[in-house]
C-alpha cells in the first residue's frame, strides 16, 4: 500500500506535469460532441478541500503559462457566471457536482481567477473528443481521492474568538498568559469534517468563514511545525493541561479536550505572538468527533520568522 505522503508526492508530480502541458481550449462544436461520452465518475455529495498536493503543483507550475490566454471573453453572449459556465462544461463531460465543484474550488483556491476558470479547465481538458487529455483527468482524479477521503466523515463546527472577545489575565507558574473569555458575541462558527486539521481549514476551507479565519492564520511554513504563525489558544475549557498531546489522541482514551503541545511543538510556541497557558499549533491539533463545538481563541498578532530569513534574488 502506498503511504499518504508517497500518493500526495506522486499526485503532486502528476498534476504538474499536466499543467505545466496545458493546451489551446477547444471549439464551442468540440464541447457538444464531448457531451454525447457521458462518462460517470461515482457521486458524492461531500464538500471538497483542495489539498497542499494541488496547491504545490498550481506554484510549482503557475509561472509556467500565461493566464491571459485562458481568460473568457466577454461577448455578452451569456448571462451566466463564469463558475456556471465552468460547471456546465465539466458536467457536459461526465463529471459529477461534486467533483466539477471540487475542481473548481481547487483552481481557486491555488490563484485561478474566477474569469479565467471556464479557458483554464477547457485547456486542462486538451483535445478531449479525440482521447488526448492535458491534466485534467488527473486534476479530477485527485478530487475524487479527496471527496473519498471525507466521504462518510461526520461534519463538526468549530468556534473562534478574535482577541476582542478574550485577553491574557495574569501568569501561570510557567510564565504564561491565562487566557479570560470577556464574550462570545464575535466568535464565528466554521463547518469541517472530522480529521481535518485547524491550519488546513485556514489554507484550504472552501466553507462559509473559511475566509475570515485565513486573515487570522497565515500558516507560513505550510503545515510542517516549522513557524509559529498558526498560532492558537485552546478554550480553557477545552483544554487538558494534564494530558500530552499524543495521549490525549491515542485510541482508546478521552479525546473530549486538547492535550499540551510536545517538546518539539513546545519550541515553536515559545517563539510566537504572547503565547499562553492553553496554546497550540494549529497544524499540530486534528479535529474527532469529541470535539464537535471546540472553542479557539484567536492571537491579536503573529510572529513569522520566515520575515527575517534573508532569501537570494
Amino acid at each position: 500500500m502506498i503511504s499518504g505522503t508517497s500518493m500526495l508526492s506522486h499526485r503532486r508530480r502528476l498534476i504538474s506535469a499536466a499543467l505545466s502541458s496545458v493546451m489551446q481550449p477547444p471549439s464551442a462544436q468540440s464541447i457538444s460532441s464531448a457531451a454525447k461520452c457521458n462518462t460517470s465518475f461515482a457521486r458524492s455529495s461531500s464538500s471538497f478541500m483542495p489539498t497542499e498536493s494541488v496547491r504545490n503543483a498550481f506554484n510549482k507550475t503557475s509561472k509556467n503559462f500565461n493566464l491571459r490566454k485562458f481568460s473568457v471573453s466577454k461577448d455578452g453572449s451569456s448571462a451566466q457566471s463564469p463558475t456556471q459556465q465552468t460547471t456546465a462544461f465539466l458536467l457536459s463531460l461526465g463529471y459529477s457536482n461534486a467533483v466539477s465543484k471540487g475542481i473548481i474550488d481547487a483552481l481557486i483556491q491555488n490563484g485561478i481567477p474566477h474569469s479565467s476558470l471556464l479557458g483554464m479547465v477547457k485547456g486542462l481538458a486538451g483535445r478531449y473528443e479525440v482521447g488526448e487529455d492535458a491534466g485534467l483527468e488527473t486534476l479530477a482524479a485527485s478530487v475524487k481521492t479527496e471527496l473519498e477521503t471525507v466521504k462518510g466523515k461526520e461534519q463538526l463546527k468549530v468556534w473562534f474568538l478574535p482577541s476582542t472577545g478574550w485577553s491574557s489575565e495574569g501568569e501561570d507558574d510557567d510564565g504564561f498568559g491565562i487566557p479570560t473569555i470577556h464574550s462570545m458575541d464575535r466568535a464565528f462558527p466554521v463547518q469541517v469534517h472530522e480529521g481535518t486539521n485547524l491550519a488546513d481549514i485556514a489554507r484550504f476551507g472552501t466553507s462559509e468563514n473559511c475566509d475570515v479565519l485565513r486573515e487570522y492564520l497565515e500558516c507560513a511554513c505550510n503545515g510542517i511545525m516549522a513557524c509559529s504563525t498558526c498560532h492558537v489558544v485552546v478554550h480553557p475549557e477545552w483544554f487538558d493541561s494534564t494530558k500530552p498531546s499524543d495521549e490525549v489522541s491515542a485510541s482508546g482514551v478521552d479525546q473530549s479536550k486538547i492535550g499540551t503541545p510536545t517538546e518539539a511543538e513546545q519550541d515553536m510556541l515559545d517563539l510566537a505572538f504572547e503565547p499562553q497557558s492553553t496554546s497550540r499549533l494549529g497544524c499540530q491539533i486534528t479535529l474527532t468527533k469529541a470535539l464537535d463545538g471546540l472553542v479557539i481563541l484567536l492571537p491579536e498578532g503573529s510572529n513569522n520568522l520566515m520575515d527575517d530569513i534573508p532569501f537570494d534574488g
